[in-house]
């Protein structure tokens, strides 16, 4: 059974029932942590080995495009009839994103903002001052950096993926009156 022309083509039918905002926010977060679990191994995989922080998130995110766009895919607009053109029409929404990400990334890093949240937290909580000796990764400025981005690619994934309206006057023509 072929779910109906109105409704998307989702991996069950049954998530056709549940809000399109809620799936877009539950499939961004699987999403999102998948890429921070991904990206802060490879962070703490190459950075010691002297590639910057912007270069790792850039080439992650580049590949890590189409994950995004088949779980978006599946789960929330419903498989596109044309996958590859799907794919390009919401590549550049990924692209703009990691531009965004990779500059935040390259700022966040070069201002050690872990280091600052994490004297933050401790002059303001009262913990133990954190030993800034070793390097661990960049947790809080991935944090900052998906937030930033993620409400970026939610905005622009509604506008490119929402359903087109049917344009006045030319919608299906009967071949009847065509005689």
């Amino acid at each position: 059974m072929s779910p109906s022309p109105s409704k998307p083509r989702l991996i069950h039918e049954s998530l056709n029932d549940v809000s399109q905002s809620i799936r877009f926010l539950a499939v961004g977060m699987l999403s999102q942590i998948i890429f921070m679990t991904v990206y802060n191994f490879l962070l703490l995989t190459f950075e010691p080995r002297g590639y910057p922080a912007s270069t790792i998130y850039a080439l992650f995110y580049t590949s890590y495009i189409p994950v995004g766009h088949a779980l978006m895919s599946l789960f929330v607009f419903g498989w596109p009839v044309d996958y590859l053109p799907s794919l390009m029409s919401n590549a550049p929404i990924g692209l703009t994103a990691m531009a965004i990400g990779t500059a935040l990334t390259g700022f966040l890093s070069k201002i050690e903002f872990d280091a600052l949240v994490e004297d933050w937290v401790s002059s303001t909580f009262g913990t133990a001052p954190h030993d800034h000796s070793e390097d661990e990764g960049e947790f809080y400025a991935s944090l900052v950096v998906m937030a930033v981005t993620g409400v970026w690619s939610y905005v622009m994934s509604l506008y490119v993926n929402a359903a087109k309206p049917a344009e006045k006057g030319k919608g299906d023509k009967d071949p009847a009156k065509e005689l």
